[in-house]
């Protein structure tokens, strides 16, 4: 490893696990992730059960950093759908957050962290977002499903 990188500690390997391997009402639904402020691990933000899409999307996109501006984040978010005569899905979406006012230095940071962490979690869906848009529910839920909903 060379001396940039960043660490991915257990917390966050961890905190992961709870979302895909725990039942019932205190199954987190998703987990927001940061770069330490000493730039050196990436560390647990926040975890939730709250299944309100809009909720997760606020907490993602409210991000701040120590001078206030938006913050980029990364997030693991367990999509549930129904196909129907497939029954009820549930796939786990990795989303990088870089609002459009990340500086290079961060933008440059976030995105060599971002493989890291995706390959940690053994993530398989991700999607990049610049945008709202770009996380809007049915962009979110169209890349779950593979296109089937």
């Amino acid at each position: 490893m060379s001396d940039n990188s960043v660490d991915i500690p257990n917390e966050c390997i961890t905190a992961f696990n709870e979302l895909v391997y725990t039942k019932g009402a205190k199954k987190p639904t998703f987990v927001i992730y940061k770069i330490s402020e000493d730039k050196s691990s990436v560390i647990v933000e926040d975890s939730s059960s709250d299944k309100n899409y809009e909720a997760f999307l606020h907490k993602l996109t409210s991000s701040v950093d120590h001078e206030g501006n938006r913050a980029p984040r990364y997030a693991v978010y367990d999509v549930e759908y129904n196909l129907k005569d497939d029954g009820r899905r549930a796939t786990i979406v990795f989303i990088s957050w870089m609002p459009e006012e990340t500086s290079t230095r961060f933008r440059m940071l976030y995105a060599a962290t971002k493989e890291q962490l995706r390959r940690a979690l053994d993530v398989k869906v991700s999607i990049h977002a610049d945008d709202l848009r770009d996380i809007e529910w049915k962009v979110v839920l169209r890349e779950a499903s593979g296109g089937r909903v």
